[in-house]
């Protein structure tokens, strides 16, 4: 019983909450209607409605306690002045003034204070209207005075979040690991400094590594060119031992002759696509070269760049394509212009001498090739190369002396001129040299080998050994002060590679006068 009286209690509380809302939209939904009203008597101009319509209205708002506010001042305002009634809109705007004074709301008074002044002067009241104005001033400064209170409060609220964050960041960097900016500093100049150290070490080392790596190469080439040297040495001694058991074999033992033949170490690179020409130039060059072949002109030039061989022989058309111009290509390239270079071609007489000159070739054929020939011609070019050897070598004898001669080959000028700058460098390599003739050490060394028969650490060491002797048959100085000059590390080592080379002692070309002592 208690529990439905408590229900009960509690509906007729919210019923009369309930009427209140709809009460509150009704009236809301009359006064829209009567401005509505009014607004639409007042634009067809019919005042005397209008004016009927006002009573009621103003009624409307007495009886429901609302406030007159702007719109409707002026809506009331044109009904009077309409109808000329000058008493009511008085009356009219009073009471707008006196609900203006009671409005707590600073911004609707002040828009309804603006209107009223306009009102009041629009019917000649000035007292009214300076009395509005006044109250509109001060209704403006605590509308200012609002807005600078709530910019305050923002600020404060900004300031003090400010001030949060501060001491939040001071505390967690009381948390960290502080130094002194003095401390901080030497010890990263210290740091500084210990890194300067160890890359100045490590430069050291590397240098040191580099050079007794620069120096084992040598050795090791010094080692292979002996090598080469003793197994040459030891070919030729079984061939003749070959020969000499040969003889003395008689006729019916000749199936049991032992030949001998060496693998040859020259390369003859064949650019021809018949496959049957090829077979033939392998029969006449095999016994003298290693013999590879290319069917292609791009396969041919690859092949002379990374073969560099000591013998081209190039068909005049590959495929449609000019052998010639490939010739050319090959004379034109400084790896490979020093290469000895064999055209075959379809014509005959003067047409085929110009096309072997047009390619730069050093002879050509017309096929088909004739093998008495042919071999006779290759072993030209083989004999040129090797009297190409002993001119270098009797230009290398003058070439510190007075009686120098010019050396034809722009390559070699730009070679010995190098070796000639850098002779009391010890440590100067062949490697310097191909790489400022931008060439691989391999290409380097075959092309020397090629153009002089030395390999470039002969070349460099008969060079500073001939520089030498110039200079002890001019008494420039002492064996001793001579051997720096021309780059070797110790005296000794220059005595004797000095007697080696040209079997005779260096102090018989250095005779010391008689009133000076070493």
């Amino acid at each position: 019983m208690r529990h439905l009286c408590t229900l009960f209690g509690i509906l007729w509380l919210l019923v009369p909450n309930c009427h209140s809302s709809a009460q509150v939209a009704s009236i809301q939904d009359t006064f829209a209607n009567e401005v509505k009203i009014l607004k639409q008597l007042v634009s067809v101009q019919n005042f005397e409605k209008a004016q009927l319509e006002s009573v009621f209205f103003i009624e409307f708002l007495e009886r429901q306690s609302l406030p007159l506010n702007a719109e409707t001042v002026s809506l009331l305002s044109a009904i009077y002045a309409g109808n000329r009634d000058k008493r009511s809109a008085i009356q009219m705007l009073w009471q707008a003034e006196a609900n203006a004074k009671q409005n707590p709301n600073p911004v609707t008074k002040a828009i309804l204070l603006d209107t009223l002044v306009k009102k009041y002067q629009s019917w000649g009241i000035t007292d009214r209207a300076l009395a509005c104005q006044q109250l509109l001033s001060t209704t403006k400064d605590s509308i200012e005075s609002g807005k600078r209170k709530l910019e305050s409060l923002a600020m404060q609220q900004r300031i003090d979040s400010l001030s949060q964050i501060q001491a939040k960041q001071v505390e967690e960097k009381a948390t960290y690991f502080q130094l002194d900016r003095q401390v901080a500093y030497a010890i990263a100049g210290f740091l500084a400094l210990l890194i300067l150290v160890l890359l100045f070490q490590n430069y050291r080392t590397n240098k040191k590594w580099a050079k007794l790596l620069d120096k084992k190469e040598l050795e090791w080439e010094i080692m292979k060119a002996n090598i080469r040297q003793e197994a040459e040495e030891n070919t030729a001694q079984q061939i003749l031992t070959a020969t000499q058991s040969s003889a003395a074999s008689d006729g019916n033992d000749a199936k049991q002759n032992v030949y001998y033949n060496p693998k040859p170490e020259q390369i003859a690179l064949l650019i021809e696509p018949n496959r049957q020409v090829v077979l033939y130039l392998k029969s006449l060059l095999s016994d003298r070269f290693q013999v590879e072949t290319a069917r292609t002109a791009n396969e041919g030039l690859q092949m002379v760049n990374e073969l560099l061989p000591d013998l081209i022989v190039c068909d005049a058309l590959l495929n449609g394509k000019s052998g010639i111009e490939i010739g050319r290509q090959i004379k034109l390239s400084d790896k490979s212009n020093h290469v000895p270079l064999v055209l075959l071609t379809n014509k005959f007489g003067n047409e085929g001498k110009l096309d072997a000159l047009r390619a730069g070739a050093d002879a050509w054929f017309t096929r088909p090739v004739i093998d008495d020939e042919f071999d006779a011609s290759i072993q030209r070019l083989i004999d040129t190369r090797k009297e190409l050897h002993h001119d270098f070598n009797r230009t290398l004898h003058l070439y510190f002396t007075d009686n120098r001669i010019g050396l034809k080959d722009p390559f070699m000028q730009k070679v010995c001129s190098l070796i000639e700058e850098n002779l009391a460098n010890p440590d100067f390599m062949a490697d310097e040299i191909a790489r400022k003739l931008q060439l691989s050490k391999a290409h380097f060394t075959k092309k020397i080998n090629a153009l002089t028969g030395k390999e470039p650490i002969q070349l460099i060491r008969e060079m500073r050994l001939e520089k030498a002797k110039t200079l002890l048959e001019k008494r420039a100085g002492t064996p001793n002060a001579i051997s720096e000059l021309v780059g070797f590390s110790s005296p000794g080592t220059f005595a004797l590679a000095f007697k080696e080379y040209f079997g005779e002692n260096t102090m018989l070309l250095y005779s010391i006068p008689n009133n000076k002592y070493i």
